[in-house]
């Protein structure tokens, strides 16, 4: 039985109250090297060192944990981390995939804008508004740079629109316009509303009280709206330069007056061109009338008198030429550019007969939200001069939307904990899963919309309950009305990504490169990304955090396919879990597991020539902890075994440090 001291804050009444009424109790709290090690690999995505545990086992202070919480949220790892969680959701890749698999060079600053977004803890309202319509948000009068950095990073927010797969060569040129109106729809509605409304394209959606009729409605907002600067034969996504508006004018005040110098200096190179001819007629002319045996001479003669006297018109071209190259040593540096939409005509169209477009009937339908959702919170009136995109963000953003904040702490939820509230992160439809704890799901909805939307809130509250901080251990029998642990009698034990796991073995021999943004595709834009003899381009040979690793569909990196990187193509609500055999022979055999392992053997080998300090430290480098005895006896025998068998002293270490790194307890959090 548990006292009521148990609850740490409002998260463990909800879940104790549920735990009682089920007859069950929830585990003892983890160890604090569990706590931290836990902590650290949920936040920022690498382990903490052997230090690191010995520093906050010494810290006795009542807030210690916190403070460390605190001090991860501060770290730009922590947008590493989490970016990477929404990234997911928004289907990111570096190529287009399908049909044809070119670049998407410029896809980067879409997730180095999510990075930065997570490290300062943009409110996920704002998150939501200028991933929909961040350029058409109006720019300060007296912009400071800070106001500038974040009107560019706007442009940038909009590859969430645009990042999807495309088929590039449909001969159909409106049915790919269709089909990219369908993706955006879908990919919209599940991230931010956890709805399927893209089931009802063809026929009124089978489970949800969503007509063909709402589809048709919203993706009038998504058909006002151009993602392709060009659409024929193989379309080119749209790419926007990330400029302010003062850049822009700029930009095009320069434009306009290089061309008008351009045209100044073409002008007078024609005339200077005409007047040598005639210069040049007159003088043979002259010399022609009286033929002399030194003609040739006396034409030499001629043409370097008028070499020193030059024509006006070439001063004019000279001065002309002059000011034009003036002007393009004060060229504005050309902005980067970002993958995004751009505002069309607004399109609003009629029902399409089982979703084809060739098939429309009836009359059109204006822009709309579903209408089961109007009845909480009233649609938004959509302009008649632009897409709606920016009201129907508001809508989704506002604070009374039954649906927005529910969808979004229930993702952080499931990121914390691995399984959500509701456990089909974006299905909250009929045949999506009940919430496991609708109260506690509506309390921190409730909570999220009416503290400012912060992300950073939110982990403080959930990693400061009791119920985060459980340990993981089954400390009863398993329910049989709950084998899953949907309900947290115990903290959810499970394997870490692919990114994670490759990201701890770098940090953990110190080879992790620890800089933040920019691309490592090193592929030009819409170039071929994969060949038809499935050759891949992209390299991933560099010590970057795997955030920053190329995403390629259709050639997924093998360390991610090995362990569970979902396909690209589509919002990835959670990452399953495997545990197969190819796994733990990867780990046996990745040459970049061996460096990590050598590099971390030398150092200790370095360090000590005692077996026993080697082995303690081989596990403090590799698992931030002391071995126990019989882990201490059975590192010795190895080392001895493998000594006898022809190695020598630092490669049978480098073995010891292998095998620590391939241990279930190095990929697990706990």
């Amino acid at each position: 039985m548990v006292d009521g001291t148990w609850p740490r804050n409002e998260i463990d009444r909800f879940i104790l109250a549920r735990l009682q009424r089920e007859g069950l109790a929830p585990a003892p709290e983890a160890d604090r090297r569990t706590l931290l090690r836990r902590a650290s690999l949920d936040l920022i995505g690498v382990p903490p060192s052997a230090e690191d545990v010995d520093d906050f086992l010494r810290d006795q202070r009542p807030d210690a944990y916190e403070r460390r919480v605190d001090a991860m949220l501060d770290s730009k790892m922590y947008g590493e981390r989490w970016g990477r969680h929404w990234l997911d959701v928004a289907r990111y890749a570096d190529s287009n995939g399908v049909d044809e698999n070119v670049a998407f060079a410029n896809a980067y600053h879409y997730r180095d804008y999510v990075i930065d977004a997570f490290n300062r803890d943009l409110p996920f309202n704002d998150f939501i508004v200028e991933q929909l319509a961040g350029d058409l948000l109006p720019e300060p009068a007296e912009p400071t740079a800070e106001d500038d950095a974040r009107t560019r990073s706007r442009i940038a927010a909009l590859g969430f629109l645009a990042l999807g797969p495309k088929m590039l060569a449909e001969p159909d040129k409106e049915k790919e316009r269709v089909d990219v109106v369908d993706e955006q729809l879908d990919v919209v509605t599940k991230a931010f509303l956890g709805e399927t409304i893209a089931c009802a394209r063809c026929h009124d959606h089978k489970f949800d009280p969503i007509s063909q009729a709402d589809y048709f409605a919203l993706s009038g907002v998504f058909r006002s709206v151009s993602t392709f600067d060009s659409i024929a034969t193989v379309g080119r996504v749209a790419q926007r330069p990330m400029a302010t508006a003062a850049q822009r004018k700029q930009l095009e005040s320069w434009r306009a007056q290089a061309k008008k110098l351009d045209e100044t200096r073409d002008a007078a190179r024609t005339t200077l061109t005409a007047a040598e001819r005639r210069a040049n007629f007159a003088r043979w002319s002259t010399l022609l009338a009286k033929p002399t045996p030194n003609m040739l001479r006396d034409a030499l003669a001629a043409a370097e008198r008028d070499a020193r006297n030059p024509l006006p018109e070439r001063e004019t071209f000279i001065a002309a030429r002059a000011a034009r190259d003036a002007q393009e040593k004060i060229r504005p540096v050309d902005p980067p550019r970002a993958l995004g939409v751009n505002e069309s005509k607004v399109d609003e169209t009629p029902l399409h007969d089982r979703g084809d477009h060739m098939q429309p009937k009836g009359d059109k339908i204006a822009r709309a939200v579903p209408a089961v959702l109007e009845r909480v919170l009233p649609g938004p009136i959509f302009p008649a001069d632009s897409s709606g995109r920016l009201e129907l963000a508001r809508w989704m953003a506002d604070s009374e939307n039954p649906l927005t904040s529910r969808v979004a702490v229930n993702r952080i939820w499931t990121w914390h904990f691995g399984t959500g509230i509701v456990d089909t992160p974006s299905n909250f439809g009929v045949i999506g899963s009940k919430p496991a704890h609708p109260e506690l799901l509506d309390y921190l909805a409730r909570r999220f919309a009416d503290g400012g939307w912060s992300m950073k809130a939110m982990h403080r509250l959930v990693m400061a309950s009791a119920t985060y901080r459980q340990s993981s251990a089954a400390h009863t029998a398993l329910p049989e009305h709950d084998p899953d642990n949907h309900l947290l009698t115990r903290f959810p034990r499970r394997r870490v990504e692919a990114e994670i796991i490759r990201d701890a073995v770098l940090a953990t021999s110190g080879d992790l490169d620890r800089s933040i943004g920019g691309t490592l595709l090193g592929i030009g834009d819409h170039d071929y990304v994969t060949n038809d003899q499935s050759g891949n381009g992209a390299k991933y040979d560099s010590n970057r955090r795997s955030i920053y690793l190329p995403v390629i569909r259709n050639a997924m990196f093998g360390l991610f396919t090995a362990f569970d990187y979902p396909d690209a193509s589509t919002p990835i609500d959670c990452r399953p879990r495997t545990v197969v055999a190819p796994q733990a022979l990867f780990f046996m055999n990745a040459p970049f597991v061996e460096t990590a392992a050598t590099k971390i053997a030398g150092a200790l080998a370095a360090a000590t020539n005692d077996s026993d300090q080697r082995v303690r430290g081989a596990f403090r480098r590799t698992l931030a902890r002391d071995p126990d005895q019989r882990e201490r006896d059975e590192s010795r025998d190895f080392l001895a075994e493998l000594e006898r068998s022809g190695l020598d002293r630092s490669a049978a270490l480098a073995r010891l440090c292998h095998a620590l790194l391939s241990t279930n307890e190095f990929v697990t959090l706990e």
